[in-house]
């Protein structure tokens, strides 16, 4: 059966110029990839230039109630974007707001011991939050309705100490001159969405215990890139399951090796095999997810699509948000088989060119 080492965090990502490639369990230093030795076609280039093309983003996704959704921050450097969408897993209603954050030195923040990243926008604001001091991890925003559109609030809090499971990948991107790192942490929260027609109808916020994961990742990309993110989250038998899968242009050629899947099982972490995701009949049909290790097979059946594409200055980003659900199964590392059946989920597709 397929494995995958995952040992303690190093102190650094980048050390002396060398990356630290490999799969890490715990509290990890900052999510910092700047001073890897000649990045770009081994040659040398100022250090400005090189951070440059370190694109970041922060992805809160949760699951609690009837409400299933994400809340998405990209950093550009020059500008920021962000965005909250949510379903009403009842009805396949979809709630869309987006904010366009303009020129800040850094939107999504290094520090992994406490931090926020927030966008102040009059009518949309979004904040993803982490103290280690508090014990605390907390998404809310508060977003402007219109005549076609409710107001809506949301909040959701939960602990570091609930939430022991931190991760932390680092994989080349593709090359070993350049890489990826992504710290993830599966969470269980109390939270809660409230909508009406104006924001300051919204007296109190309905709380519950749900699932999310909160995932931050920085990446030396290329000028034109894609990938592919998916999301599940359910509780299954009184096991709460959770699992992450992606897909990209910048995937290491040893992507057994190096990859970000993961399946997490009642608090049981095991390391996924690479995936092959297809979508041969478009992307509002059924997907299919597959690995070579016989780990996992599930199918993904899109319900509501969000797509959104955006030209700035030259910059073109072009992502859609896909609530579905996934059926099918999952093997732990103790080849136990997790069948899936409609299991409540969100995928996301991005293309980018700079």
């Amino acid at each position: 059966m397929y494995s995958r080492d995952i040992k303690k965090v190093p102190k650094s990502i980048v050390h002396n110029g060398k990356i630290n490639f490999g799969s890490y369990i715990g509290e990890p230093p900052k999510l910092d990839i700047r001073g890897v030795r000649a990045p770009f076609a081994g040659i040398p280039l100022p250090g400005l230039l090189s951070s440059f093309r370190i694109k970041s983003r922060i992805t809160y996704v949760f699951s609690v109630d009837k409400y299933i959704g994400m809340a998405d921050f990209f950093d550009d450097k020059i500008f920021g974007l962000a965005e909250v969408i949510f379903w009403d897993r009842e009805t396949g209603k979809k709630l869309a707001y987006h904010n366009f954050m303009g020129p800040r030195r850094r939107f999504v923040p290094i520090d992994t011991k406490e931090s926020a990243c927030t966008s102040f926008g009059k009518t949309r604001y979004v904040r993803i939050a982490w103290s280690r001091l508090r014990s605390r991890i907390s998404l809310s925003f508060i977003v402007k309705g219109y005549p076609f559109r409710p107001a809506a609030k949301g909040l959701f809090i939960s602990t570091f100490k609930d939430n022991p499971n931190e991760l932390l990948f680092v994989t080349p991107a593709p090359t070993v001159q350049r890489c990826s790192a992504t710290w993830i942490i599966p969470l269980k929260f109390s939270g809660g969405i409230a909508t009406a027609k104006h924001r300051h109808y919204i007296k109190t916020i309905p709380m519950s215990n749900g699932l999310g994961m909160m995932l931050m990742n920085r990446t030396y990309l290329k000028t034109h890139s894609s990938s592919e993110m998916m999301f599940g989250l359910v509780n299954l038998n009184g096991r709460d399951v959770e699992f992450y899968f992606s897909n990209s242009d910048y995937d290491p050629v040893d992507d057994d090796t190096y990859n970000e899947n993961f399946l997490s099982c009642a608090g049981e972490i095991t390391p996924m095999p690479s995936v092959v995701i297809t979508h041969p009949f478009g992307l509002g049909k059924k997907w299919v997810v597959q690995d070579t290790e016989n780990m996992v097979d599930l199918t993904f059946t899109p319900i509501s699509l969000n797509t959104r594409t955006l030209n700035i200055i030259i910059m073109r980003k072009a992502y859609t948000t896909i609530f579905g659900t996934f059926d099918g199964v999952l093997v732990t590392k103790d080849g136990e088989k997790l069948a899936l059946k409609n299991c409540p989920g969100i995928v996301r597709k991005n293309l980018l060119r700079l």
